[in-house]
């Protein structure tokens, strides 16, 4: 390994990591089997309107997760989230999440993960070496005895991918939660009762596997029944109590769209003209994986730092709790991925 830091995941987190690390002196090597669910990413939360403040999206991210997050996580994501606003020129599109007090998550044309992306990697074009490939657990190993002093970031995405029905890539499936372990990392929630299902997504045709944004429940969609009758007096819950009650219908729902102006179903890029949707839950996002304290260090499980070693995005746990309240993925990856970089930068000047 030529470079200081070698980042493993090719979605938004890592590449975060790279530009960061890039921007405090580093070099970096980034190796990526694909771009994970970066590509879903379609808003992230951040505070605009007068009403809203860091406080109250703090409160709303506690909520949403039931009390089960880390803290000092949660305040670190919420409070860097207010440089995004500076960083990105929003289109004007502000959504309110299911689960939240006021609009809050913000997009650019609803593909704000992609976008992001593509701007880092125009920024970093020869300034980062890139691997498209997949990285074992053994080469980790010997890399961390052949040259111990350079920085592993993993940023590798979560693991629903495991599960037969998601609407995760397929290979989403852990690889980071064993990397970490290995090193010496601590894991933790990483269980079924710590995965989010997506509510409302297709089963049938083309597009099965591809959710449908369940912020149009507040532009006048609803959830039926199978034979077309509404089973929730209000739909507008957060995604876990979603997906628990059309479990309890026997886990198919028709969204029905008839009644959205056609203006929000263009917003969401969808067509038109597909109005009744047959949807079930799916898992979506996991919520338990590597533990790391604020500054995305790796922790053991006596709660030390593992040296040289962090980790970002959605391998890592305590962020969200036992729910991710919808648009906190992409802060989580913007912010962390970030921090992750820059830190791993700044022990390399302090050797």
């Amino acid at each position: 390994m030529e470079s200081e830091i070698f980042i493993i995941g090719g979605g938004l987190a890592g590449w975060r990591a790279a530009e960061a690390a890039v921007r405090g002196g580093a070099s970096v090597t980034l190796a990526a089997n694909g771009p994970g669910n970066t590509p879903d990413i379609h808003a992230l939360n951040c505070p605009v309107l007068p009403e809203d403040s860091v406080e109250c999206f703090i409160e709303d991210t506690l909520s949403s997760g039931k009390y089960q997050n880390d803290r000092a996580l949660v305040e670190t994501m919420c409070r860097e989230s207010l440089a995004l606003n500076d960083e990105f020129q929003w289109d004007g599109t502000l959504i309110r999440p299911v689960g939240t007090s006021v609009p809050r998550c913000v997009s650019i044309r609803h593909a704000i993960g992609a976008i992001a992306v593509a701007g880092i990697k125009e920024r970093l074009k020869g300034k980062v070496t890139v691997e498209k490939r997949t990285v074992t657990v053994e080469e980790l190993l010997a890399l961390r005895r052949a040259q111990p002093e350079v920085k592993i970031i993993i940023a590798t995405g979560g693991w629903c991918g495991k599960y037969a029905f998601s609407d995760n890539p397929p290979y989403l499936k852990g690889d980071g939660l064993e990397m970490a372990r290995a090193l010496g990392g601590a894991l933790r929630d990483v269980d079924d009762a710590h995965v989010q299902y997506e509510p409302t997504v297709r089963i049938e045709g083309p597009r099965r596997g591809i959710p449908v944004i369940t912020t149009l429940l507040y532009e006048g969609a609803k959830l039926l029944t199978p034979e077309g009758k509404e089973f929730l007096e209000d739909a507008r819950l957060n995604k876990d109590e979603l997906s628990r009650a059309i479990f309890g219908i026997g886990g198919t729902a028709i969204y029905d769209l008839r009644e959205v102006p056609e203006e929000k179903i263009l917003e969401c890029k969808m067509d038109p003209e597909e109005r009744v949707i047959k949807v079930s839950p799916a898992p979506h996002s996991s919520m338990g994986g590597i533990v790391i304290d604020t500054k995305c260090h790796v922790l053991d499980a006596s709660g030390k730092i593992v040296p040289g070693v962090f980790a970002c995005g959605e391998v890592t746990a305590g962020v969200h709790g036992l729910n991710r309240l919808g648009g906190n993925g992409g802060t989580a990856a913007m912010v962390f991925g970030t921090i992750a970089g820059r830190e791993a930068a700044l022990e390399l000047r302090k050797l």
